[in-house]
């Protein structure tokens, strides 16, 4: 049977977009583990095409804890991130608002369920479209050192300026909100958007990395 130039046109389509798909990196999980309640997502969003600058010569291995004992309740950390990385929670009905949610951790690790993916999920059934991300932590040997995390941050914003047609999303309604380190992050992000933490690596980092607006959830003030 032959093959029209609709169907070809249609299956090559489909094949890239499950090329462009595959190619990115899968979310934070624990190798056999089965999740109690909903399934995990399946969406990502790599922020650094060829790499996350910077890397260690030692690089890290990302690790990820079940710290839960109850197994009807998932409580993941992960560490040692290298492929830093968005999971997207896509609303049925996006209401044009994107929330980029930095989960805590206290620099050390980053929380997966709790102030991660339920986040995400409850934002996203009230129309938001929610982007949790997955960055890297300053204690691991990164070039940018202190400001790694907000690399990953600015980074993650002007990716979603840069798509916002794609998720259904406005440019100019781009919030951050964030937990504990999560928290700082956030403000360092409100506070230092502009400050040059890593160099240009295409179009996307001419946009700015500014939030709309920033919710800071029991965030850390000080280092010190």
């Amino acid at each position: 049977m032959g093959i029209d130039r609709r169907r070809a046109l249609l299956g090559t389509l489909a094949l890239g977009i499950g090329g462009a798909a595959a190619a990115q990196t899968s979310p934070p999980a624990v190798a056999g583990q089965r999740v109690p309640g909903r399934p995990d997502p399946r969406e990502t969003i790599d922020l650094w095409p060829d790499g996350a600058p910077g890397l260690p010569a030692a690089p890290p291995v990302e690790t990820v804890d079940e710290r839960s004992k109850d197994l009807q309740l998932a409580d993941r950390a992960v560490h040692g991130v290298t492929h830093p990385r968005l999971v997207v929670f896509r609303p049925e009905r996006p209401n044009g608002t994107a929330v980029l949610i930095f989960p805590g951790g206290g620099y050390r690790w980053v929380v997966v369920d709790k102030e991660g993916y339920e986040t995400g999920r409850w934002l996203a059934a009230r129309g938001y479209t929610a982007f949790v991300l997955f960055y890297r932590l300053p204690g691991e040997g990164w070039g940018a050192g202190p400001d790694v995390a907000l690399s990953d941050a600015q980074r993650a914003i002007r990716v979603l300026r840069s798509r916002a047609g794609q998720y259904g999303i406005r440019p100019d309604r781009m919030v951050a909100m964030g937990f504990s380190a999560g928290g700082h992050l956030c403000g360092d992000l409100a506070t230092r958007f502009d400050a040059p933490t890593y160099a240009a690596i295409d179009a996307a980092d001419r946009l700015s990395a500014r939030p709309d607006g920033a919710a800071l959830l029991y965030a850390v003030q000080s280092m010190t």
